[in-house]
């Protein structure tokens, strides 16, 4: 709460040190402008040289007061501090000192606009000095407390706020929402200066407001978005892009969302060259994303730039892995073929992509998606067309002894092969042939032995609704009783008993009331 006031007091001083400079230096110019004079008193030398300094005093004392006037128009905390001290610098200085006379009707002009010119007394109708410095001080404590009211509001939003200073920390919630508060009475303000004499950047727009949100809040990314949205909304696109530039180049120069933001701004407004080296920039940070490389593309498309966009795509390409790579190469393929008609290309995008990771599902996935995309059902008698044919070797290579897909993800080929033929074949006899020609390689043997014969449980014995067994021994002997619970669960595995209770729920939500007891295994 000192440091506004140690800020004033040391500027002070300084410009006091300043106005002795300035005033031995006028005595100097004094007396060398008396001297070559022949014959000139010593009285005279002094008239001449006093006259100098009273009004080299008189101009450096006006400065004095336009600071104070500056100062007082600021929302400080120690607005009635400063006022004081004025108080007692005035009181010892003439009118003019304290405010000129071609500024004195506009000050008068001013707070009568504002509804706060001060009541003119009969003492100050007059002319001379004492009635001139009485009317020029009853305006300056007008202005002062105009600006004490004008300031009211604002004072009390930053009544909360603690932090003024950078630092590393976050900032924590109550604050920020304390700053939000303030920056929110501050935009829906009346825009513009409020026209003072005395001080013309006296505003009421929440830049410099925004500017010192951002001092303790520079690590929070939504207010600089928010601080570029406002000066771009009141037209000033350069100011706003100096923000943008301040905070994806210091404080988010490894943001991608921030880098991204900033270059979605630059296109917007004509800058293409900055977009792309913004994006470019994301594309660079590791490690790869997908949205950086889908920003780069997009840029290249609605800018009318297919090389570039088929550029950005094979980039990502060589970068990404895993499921980024699989979503990415099937909107490049879908962009191929729906926008630039060249399913051909598409398709080359995603082969250079298996190439890189074939035992990647989602890829092929990706490559059937495309691949069946351009096929069309067969009439009765019809050949397979080319686009039939191109899905049905797709899926010979996926479920091919030399697959480099694991198991589980070739019998889901197998099955989505099973799938193309029913609903695109021509005739039944494709169908047949496909289940023929693979029964004859025993693929469905190899797919379904992923599951050991060991792990396949045994099925339980037919049991009657009286709980003996069906089976009697190979002499005729009589029934003998189900062994206990207990008894039974000794003979199978726990999986085997879990597999069990699966089928005996299945099989008495098929049954109706009154009907069977037990699932016929």
């Amino acid at each position: 709460a000192r440091r506004p006031v140690l800020v004033v007091l040391v500027f002070l001083s300084a410009f006091a040190w300043l106005l002795s400079i300035s005033l031995a230096a006028a005595l100097a110019a004094a007396l060398r402008a008396a001297v070559p004079a022949a014959g000139t008193s010593v009285a005279v030398v002094a008239a001449a040289a006093a006259a100098a300094v009273a009004e080299a005093a008189a101009a450096d004392m006006g400065r004095v007061s336009a600071l104070y006037a500056r100062v007082l128009a600021l929302p400080l905390r120690l607005h009635d501090v400063y006022w004081a001290r004025f108080a007692e610098f005035a009181a010892t200085r003439t009118a003019s000192e304290l405010l000129a006379a071609e500024s004195e009707a506009a000050l008068a002009s001013f707070l009568t606009r504002q509804g706060a010119h001060p009541v003119t007394t009969e003492e100050m109708r007059g002319e001379d000095e004492g009635a001139r410095k009485l009317r020029v001080y009853a305006l300056l404590e007008a202005r002062y407390h105009f600006y004490v009211a004008f300031h009211a509001p604002r004072r009390a939003l930053e009544e909360p706020i603690r932090r003024r200073y950078y630092h590393v920390a976050p900032l924590p919630a109550a604050e920020l929402a304390a700053w939000r508060r303030l920056l929110s009475w501050g935009a829906a303000q009346p825009t513009g200066h409020v026209c003072d004499p005395l001080e013309p950047m006296a505003e009421v727009l929440p830049s410099f407001t925004y500017e010192r949100c951002l001092l303790p809040g520079a690590s929070v990314r939504s207010l600089w978005k928010e601080y570029a949205l406002f000066l771009e909304g009141k037209g000033a696109v350069e100011d706003a892009r100096g923000v943008l530039a301040r905070a994806s180049g210091v404080f988010f120069r490894d943001c991608a969302p921030m880098l991204l933001y900033h270059a979605q701004f630059e296109e917007a407004h004509g800058g293409l060259d900055a977009a792309r080296a913004l994006c470019a920039a994301t594309c660079a940070l590791p490690p790869p994303a997908i949205d950086a490389y889908l920003a780069a593309a997009n840029l290249e498309r609605r800018a009318g730039n297919t090389d570039g966009m088929r550029a950005a795509f094979a980039a990502a390409v060589d970068a990404l892995r895993g499921e980024p790579l699989a979503a990415l190469v099937r909107h490049a393929a879908a962009v191929e073929r729906k926008l630039c008609g060249d399913h051909a290309r598409g398709v080359a995008l995603i082969e250079s992509a298996i190439a890189r990771e074939p035992a990647n599902e989602l890829l092929w996935d990706a490559a059937l998606e495309c691949a069946t995309s351009a096929v069309v059902p067969a009439a009765a008698g019809a050949g397979d067309s080319p686009a039939y044919q191109a899905a049905a070797a797709l899926l010979e290579r996926m479920i091919a002894a030399d697959s480099p897909l694991p198991p589980p993800a070739r019998r889901r080929a197998w099955l989505r092969y099973q799938r193309l033929v029913d609903d695109y074949a021509g005739s039944v006899d494709a169908m047949r042939a496909l289940k023929r020609s693979r029964d004859e390689a025993g693929l469905e043997l190899t797919l379904d032995s992923e599951v050991p014969e060991s792990a396949v449980p045994k099925p339980l014995p037919k049991r009657k609704p009286n709980g003996m067994s069906v089976d009697v021994s190979m002499g005729g002997g009589a029934a003998q009783p189900s062994p206990s619970p207990q008894q039974a669960q000794a003979q199978y595995t726990p999986e085997q008993l879990a597999q069990y209770q699966q089928y005996y729920a299945q099989y008495y939500q098929q049954q109706g009331y009154g009907q069977g007891y037990y699932p016929q295994q």
